[in-house]
Protein backbone atom coordinates (compact mmCIF):
# COMPACT_ATOMS: atom_id res chain seq x y z
CA UNK A 1 0.00 0.00 0.00
CA UNK A 2 2.26 2.55 -0.90
CA UNK A 3 2.69 5.42 -3.73
CA UNK A 4 4.86 7.56 -5.71
CA UNK A 5 5.61 10.78 -6.53
CA UNK A 6 3.00 12.86 -5.08
CA UNK A 7 1.16 9.94 -3.78
CA UNK A 8 -1.02 9.71 -6.88
CA UNK A 9 -2.59 13.32 -6.24
CA UNK A 10 -2.83 16.33 -8.22
CA UNK A 11 -0.97 19.13 -7.43
CA UNK A 12 1.49 19.44 -4.18
CA UNK A 13 -0.48 17.99 -1.18
CA UNK A 14 0.90 19.51 2.14
CA UNK A 15 1.70 17.30 5.44
CA UNK A 16 -1.52 17.88 8.18
CA UNK A 17 0.83 17.42 10.61
CA UNK A 18 4.28 18.66 9.84
CA UNK A 19 3.21 20.95 7.00
CA UNK A 20 5.92 19.95 4.44
CA UNK A 21 5.24 18.39 1.17
CA UNK A 22 3.84 14.89 1.25
CA UNK A 23 5.85 13.06 -1.32
CA UNK A 24 3.97 10.13 -1.07
CA UNK A 25 0.95 7.97 1.35
CA UNK A 26 1.84 4.62 2.72
CA UNK A 27 -0.82 2.65 4.24
CA UNK A 28 0.39 0.05 6.66
CA UNK A 29 -1.67 -3.10 7.67
CA UNK A 30 -2.72 -3.80 11.45
CA UNK A 31 -4.86 -6.32 11.53
CA UNK A 32 -8.13 -5.66 9.78
CA UNK A 33 -7.10 -1.64 10.38
CA UNK A 34 -5.09 0.40 7.64
CA UNK A 35 -3.29 3.03 9.26
CA UNK A 36 -1.98 5.62 7.03
CA UNK A 37 1.78 7.51 6.61
CA UNK A 38 2.29 10.50 4.67
CA UNK A 39 6.19 9.82 3.29
CA UNK A 40 8.85 12.69 2.65
CA UNK A 41 11.59 12.93 0.29
CA UNK A 42 14.46 14.76 1.65
CA UNK A 43 17.69 15.37 -0.21
CA UNK A 44 20.68 15.21 1.64
CA UNK A 45 23.79 17.37 0.81
CA UNK A 46 25.64 14.33 0.18
CA UNK A 47 22.77 13.90 -2.84
CA UNK A 48 21.60 10.36 -1.00
CA UNK A 49 17.99 10.26 -0.05
CA UNK A 50 16.26 10.25 3.54
CA UNK A 51 12.52 9.55 3.83
CA UNK A 52 10.55 10.71 6.86
CA UNK A 53 7.13 9.86 7.96
CA UNK A 54 4.17 11.15 10.16
CA UNK A 55 1.38 9.19 10.78
CA UNK A 56 -1.63 10.60 9.71
CA UNK A 57 -4.02 7.60 12.07
CA UNK A 58 -6.71 5.14 10.07
CA UNK A 59 -9.24 6.41 7.89
CA UNK A 60 -11.78 6.36 10.81
CA UNK A 61 -11.43 5.84 14.71
CA UNK A 62 -14.24 3.44 15.27
CA UNK A 63 -13.64 2.64 18.79
CA UNK A 64 -13.67 6.47 19.68
CA UNK A 65 -17.08 6.38 17.71
CA UNK A 66 -18.73 4.02 20.31
CA UNK A 67 -17.65 6.07 23.12
CA UNK A 68 -19.56 9.71 21.66
CA UNK A 69 -22.70 7.70 19.92
CA UNK A 70 -24.88 10.12 21.14
CA UNK A 71 -23.55 12.37 18.66
CA UNK A 72 -22.86 9.63 15.78
CA UNK A 73 -19.96 11.32 14.22
CA UNK A 74 -17.28 9.65 12.42
CA UNK A 75 -14.11 10.29 13.55
CA UNK A 76 -11.50 10.75 11.21
CA UNK A 77 -7.81 10.32 10.56
CA UNK A 78 -5.34 13.09 9.16
CA UNK A 79 -5.37 11.19 5.69
CA UNK A 80 -8.91 12.93 5.28
CA UNK A 81 -7.01 16.42 5.52
CA UNK A 82 -4.81 15.51 3.18
CA UNK A 83 -7.61 14.18 0.91
CA UNK A 84 -9.40 17.76 1.03
CA UNK A 85 -11.84 16.68 3.29
CA UNK A 86 -11.18 19.32 6.37
CA UNK A 87 -12.33 17.60 9.59
CA UNK A 88 -13.35 20.13 11.36
CA UNK A 89 -16.18 21.24 9.57
CA UNK A 90 -17.72 17.72 8.71
CA UNK A 91 -17.30 17.21 12.49
CA UNK A 92 -19.39 20.58 12.69
CA UNK A 93 -21.96 19.80 10.00
CA UNK A 94 -22.64 15.99 11.58
CA UNK A 95 -22.65 17.63 14.89
CA UNK A 96 -25.39 19.98 14.05
CA UNK A 97 -27.29 17.30 12.40
CA UNK A 98 -27.14 15.52 15.41
CA UNK A 99 -28.24 17.80 17.78
CA UNK A 100 -30.85 18.70 16.24
CA UNK A 101 -32.24 15.17 16.24
CA UNK A 102 -31.61 15.55 19.68
CA UNK A 103 -34.21 18.38 19.96
CA UNK A 104 -36.55 17.49 18.00
CA UNK A 105 -36.55 13.53 20.07
CA UNK A 106 -37.47 16.24 23.33
CA UNK A 107 -33.53 13.76 24.51
CA UNK A 108 -30.72 16.88 24.99
CA UNK A 109 -31.13 17.53 28.74
CA UNK A 110 -31.67 21.56 29.52
CA UNK A 111 -28.26 22.42 30.89
CA UNK A 112 -26.25 20.63 28.02
CA UNK A 113 -28.89 22.47 25.47
CA UNK A 114 -28.05 25.80 27.42
CA UNK A 115 -23.93 25.33 27.16
CA UNK A 116 -24.03 24.09 23.68
CA UNK A 117 -25.89 27.10 22.50
CA UNK A 118 -23.61 29.07 24.24
CA UNK A 119 -20.58 27.16 22.31
CA UNK A 120 -22.51 27.74 18.93
CA UNK A 121 -22.72 31.63 19.50
CA UNK A 122 -19.04 31.63 20.30
CA UNK A 123 -18.33 30.07 16.81
CA UNK A 124 -20.73 32.18 15.03
CA UNK A 125 -18.77 34.96 15.86
CA UNK A 126 -16.26 33.74 13.72
CA UNK A 127 -17.38 33.15 10.93
CA UNK A 128 -16.88 36.86 9.85
CA UNK A 129 -13.25 36.48 10.63
CA UNK A 130 -12.52 32.78 9.08
CA UNK A 131 -14.50 34.25 5.52
CA UNK A 132 -11.89 37.41 5.47
CA UNK A 133 -9.24 34.86 6.00
CA UNK A 134 -10.35 32.64 3.75
CA UNK A 135 -10.43 35.27 0.94
CA UNK A 136 -6.96 36.61 2.06
CA UNK A 137 -5.27 33.21 2.08
CA UNK A 138 -6.88 32.43 -0.92
CA UNK A 139 -5.13 35.14 -2.65
CA UNK A 140 -1.75 34.57 -1.28
CA UNK A 141 -1.98 30.85 -1.94
CA UNK A 142 -3.19 31.95 -5.58
CA UNK A 143 0.12 34.38 -6.27
CA UNK A 144 2.45 31.69 -4.96
CA UNK A 145 1.00 29.06 -6.95
CA UNK A 146 1.32 31.83 -10.25
CA UNK A 147 4.86 32.64 -9.09
CA UNK A 148 5.65 29.11 -8.78
CA UNK A 149 4.19 28.55 -12.35
CA UNK A 150 6.48 30.91 -13.65
CA UNK A 151 9.73 29.11 -12.53
CA UNK A 152 8.73 25.79 -14.65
Amino acid sequence: MSGSGNGGFSGIRICPRCGKPVWSIEGKRRGSKIYYYAVHRNILPNGRVKFTYCYLGPRYYTYVKKTHQDYDIDFKGAIEELEGFPRASSYLSELAVALKRQVQAGTLPARKALELANAIERLAGLAGELRQYAEEKAKEEEAKAMAGGEEQ
